[in-house]
C-alpha cells in the first residue's frame, strides 16, 4: 500500500492544476488516472478564453491551434449579430495536447502519476484508502475528486451530484469557413434546448460543430446538421464525433470529511458557455492549497476543509450563480423571443460597441450588468425577461 498527503482522482485540467498545486506547497501527491493516457477521450470543444489560459500557466506548445476575436450569433429565424474585439478573446486548442502539458507540469511540480488507475471504493477511517481496480491501495490525508461528470468517488462520500446534467455532440468536419477568427454561436439549434449549438474554426480547413441540450444530444446535433446552414458548408464527413455529460449547478456542498470534489465533479462549469476549464481551474488551485495545507496539519475533517468551500464560492460562486440564472432565462425564450433579442441587439452600435469592449466569454455577468438595463424602450420585453431572470 502506497501512502500519500494528496491523493488526486482524475487527471484533466482541475486534477493536474490540484496535484500541482498541492505538491508545490510540499505535499506529497499522487494523480489517479483511469484511462490508458492522459487527455483520452475528448469531451470538450476546445475553446479556451484568454483568462483560462492565463490560469493554466503553461509554456506555449503546439496544443494552442488559433486566435479568436469575435463571434456571429445566429437567432432560429434566421437573424444574425456579429462583433470583433480588437484584441484575441479566446483560443481553439488541442484538449489532448494541452491535457497533457497540464499534466507533465504537475510531474514538473513532484506529483506521480499512474495511469489506468480507476478508483472502486473508499473508507474513511481518520485518512482515505482508496481501492484501484487492479488491487492496488492508495492511503491518503485528503482525497481531491477531479474525475469530470461521473465523480464516483465523490459520491460514494456523500457528495451531492450538480443540479442539472446537459448532453453535450459535437463532430469535427472539413468546413468552409468565412473568418478563422469567428466563432459561431446558433441559438435553438436543431430544436435543442439548454444551451446553443457552435461551430469552432480549427484553423486548417475544418471546424468542430457541435450543441449542448437538456435532452438526447445526438438526435438534435443530427437536425443541426443537416440544416442549410450548416449542411452547405461542410465539404465531407465527419472526421470524429465526441460525447460527453456537461454538469451544470454546484451541490449545496462540495466537501466532505476528507475529500474535496473540484471542476465537472463539483459542477463548476460556466452556465452560459458550458466552458469548465476556467472555472475548475481556479477552484483546483484553492483546492491544491487548501488540501497540502490540512495534510500537513494532519486534520481532514470536513470543518477543516470548509476553507475551501468559502474560498471557491468567493472567487467565482457568484459568477456561476448569475450563469444559472441566465441559462435559464435562455431556455425559457421561445424562438420568437430569441429572434426578437439577436436582431434588436444587431441594430444597437453601441450595444456592440460595449460588446467588443467588455465582452469575456470567463466572466460574462460582467457583460450582461452592462447590456440588460441598456436594452431601451425597443428591447423592453427582453430585458425584463433577462433581468427578472438575472436579478432573482
Amino acid at each position: 500500500m502506497e501512502c500519500y498527503d494528496v491523493a488526486v482522482v482524475g487527471a484533466g485540467p482541475a486534477g493536474a492544476m490540484a496535484a500541482r498545486t498541492a505538491a508545490r506547497a510540499g505535499a506529497s501527491t499522487v494523480v489517479l488516472e483511469e484511462h490508458r493516457s492522459v487527455g483520452f477521450p475528448v469531451q470538450c470543444a476546445g475553446l479556451l478564453g484568454v483568462k483560462a489560459l492565463e490560469e493554466a500557466d503553461l509554456p506555449s506548445g503546439s496544443w494552442r491551434m488559433g486566435s479568436l476575436r469575435g463571434a456571429t450569433v445566429h437567432s432560429p429565424g434566421g437573424c444574425l449579430l456579429s462583433f470583433k474585439a480588437r484584441s484575441v478573446r479566446a483560443w481553439t486548442v488541442d484538449r489532448r495536447l494541452f491535457d497533457r502539458a497540464m499534466a507533465l507540469e504537475a510531474v514538473r511540480a513532484g506529483a506521480e502519476l499512474w495511469l489506468r488507475a480507476s478508483v472502486r471504493s473508499r473508507r474513511f477511517d481518520g485518512q482515505s484508502l482508496l481501492e484501484l481496480g487492479d488491487g492496488r491501495t492508495v492511503r491518503a490525508t485528503v482525497v481531491i475528486s477531479a474525475e469530470g461528470v461521473k465523480a464516483r468517488t465523490a459520491r460514494l462520500a456523500g457528495i451531492a451530484p450538480p443540479e442539472i446534467m446537459l448532453s453535450g455532440a459535437q463532430v469535427e468536419v472539413p468546413f468552409s469557413i468565412q473568418d478563422r477568427e469567428m466563432v459561431e454561436v446558433h441559438l435553438g439549434a436543431g430544436g435543442a434546448r439548454g444551451l446553443f449549438g457552435w461551430v469552432i474554426p480549427c484553423g486548417d480547413g475544418s471546424a468542430r460543430v457541435g450543441l449542448c441540450a437538456r435532452e438526447n444530444a445526438c438526435r438534435h446535433l443530427r437536425k443541426f446538421l443537416a440544416s442549410p446552414s450548416i449542411s452547405r458548408r461542410m465539404k465531407g464527413s465527419p472526421l470524429n464525433l465526441n460525447l460527453g455529460g456537461l454538469p451544470l449547478g454546484p451541490p449545496r456542498s462540495t466537501v466532505a470529511p476528507g475529500i474535496l470534489a473540484v471542476g465537472d465533479a463539483a459542477g463548476q462549469v460556466k452556465p452560459t458557455s458550458g466552458g469548465g476549464v476556467y472555472p475548475g481551474l481556479v477552484c483546483a488551485r484553492i483546492a491544491g492549497e487548501v488540501a497540502a495545507a490540512a495534510a500537513v496539519e494532519r486534520d481532514c475533517s470536513e470543518s477543516r476543509l470548509s476553507e475551501y468551500e468559502e474560498r471557491w464560492r468567493l472567487a467565482i460562486g457568484r459568477e456561476l450563480s448569475l450563469g444559472m440564472r441566465l441559462n435559464r432565462a435562455l431556455c425559457s425564450m421561445t424562438d420568437g423571443d430569441m429572434d426578437e433579442l439577436v436582431n434588436h441587439l444587431a441594430s444597437r452600435e453601441d450595444l456592440i460597441h460595449s460588446i467588443e469592449v467588455l465582452g469575456d466569454i470567463d466572466r460574462p455577468s460582467v457583460l450582461a450588468a452592462r447590456l440588460i438595463p441598456r436594452l431601451g424602450a425597443g428591447g423592453l420585453r427582453m430585458a425584463g425577461i433577462l433581468g427578472r431572470a438575472f436579478l432573482k
